[in-house]
């Protein structure tokens, strides 16, 4: 792990953030974690993440907002952190919105185990 080393996980689901967290963790990433875009924008005040994990169903703004927020506003200062959207649905056209939109990448949660997050991550770096 050279480069991506500072995470952010904005997830709803506890249970689903902390196990990622705790995975990241135990890989030497430094993980900051996040329920809803409010919480994430007050983070990212004092936080300067490498890599986003951002859900796009989220409860007070949806991730494909956050993410056009977090490209477009250089206060929040992640218009060159890799952003990695995360879902369950596999609806392609979410996909390519997110894409469209400056996502570096996706994954569909229940296709992957934590441990994925291991390799997703570092490959991003070369991107």
């Amino acid at each position: 792990m050279a480069g991506l080393k500072n995470v952010i996980i904005v997830e709803d689901d506890v249970m689903i953030r902390e196990l990622y967290k705790a995975t990241l963790e135990s890989g030497q990433y430094k993980v900051e974690v996040v329920g809803q875009a409010s919480e994430l924008y007050k983070k990212l005040a004092n936080y300067k993440p490498d890599c986003v994990l951002l859900d796009i169903m989220l409860p007070e703004t949806s991730g494909l907002e956050i993410l056009t927020e977090l490209r477009k506003n250089p206060a929040l200062g992640c218009q060159k952190a890799k952003i990695i959207m995360m879902t369950n649905l596999a609806e392609r056209s979410v996909i390519d919105k997110a894409i469209e939109s400056g996502a570096d990448g996706y994954v569909i949660k229940s296709d992957i185990l934590p441990k994925d997050l291991l390799k997703i991550i570092p490959g991003l770096e070369n991107q």
